[in-house]
């Protein structure tokens, strides 16, 4: 009798090829939906524009960092101007330091411009950009131009009335 209920239980019996097939197919498309939503969360990941606020001083030719959100690298900033331009970031240009922009060309951050090793240092508030003419004679009516590198957003324009030359 024992025998009998092993085989009863037991036997060679099995899940059927069609419920087999089913639930094959039921957990691939569980995992795949699952792949898909998690991916779809990865790609959706959009790039944060900062806010790097700045002030034009117009007696000293200088951009002033006055406040960021939060953690902004110099080599994520571009620029433009509407002038030939020396700009030098947290020091004086002079005969030696400082990068020319050529008018209505889009510049990168490099290490060039900055005062110190490397152009990849966060943005503070008491950071600025010197800017100094490129010409014989004084300029006047400079626009330069903020420019996230990242996701090509503008921070801001700033408009000077006239800017000084190198060493003038």
């Amino acid at each position: 009798m024992k025998c009998d209920i092993a085989e009863k239980f037991l036997g060679e019996n099995g899940v059927s090829a069609v419920i087999g097939v089913i639930l094959m197919v039921a957990i691939t498309v569980a995992v795949a939906a699952t792949m898909y939503v998690y991916i779809g969360d990865i790609a959706s990941i959009e790039l944060k524009t900062p806010t790097v606020q700045m002030f034009a001083n117009e007696n000293g030719d200088r951009l002033s960092v006055i406040n960021t959100d939060g953690e902004v690298y110099w080599d994520s900033i571009a620029l433009r101007s509407t002038e030939n331009v020396t700009i030098y970031i947290n020091g004086e240009v002079n005969a030696t330091a400082g990068e020319m922009v050529i008018a209505d060309t889009y510049y990168n951050v490099n290490d060039s411009m900055v005062d110190g090793d490397s152009a990849h240092v966060l943005i503070h508030g008491s950071d600025f950009i010197d800017i100094e003419a490129n010409a014989s004679t004084t300029l006047s009516d400079i626009t330069i131009t903020i420019i996230h590198d990242d996701t090509g957003i503008v921070l801001g324009t700033y408009a000077f009335s006239s800017i000084a030359i190198v060493g003038g």
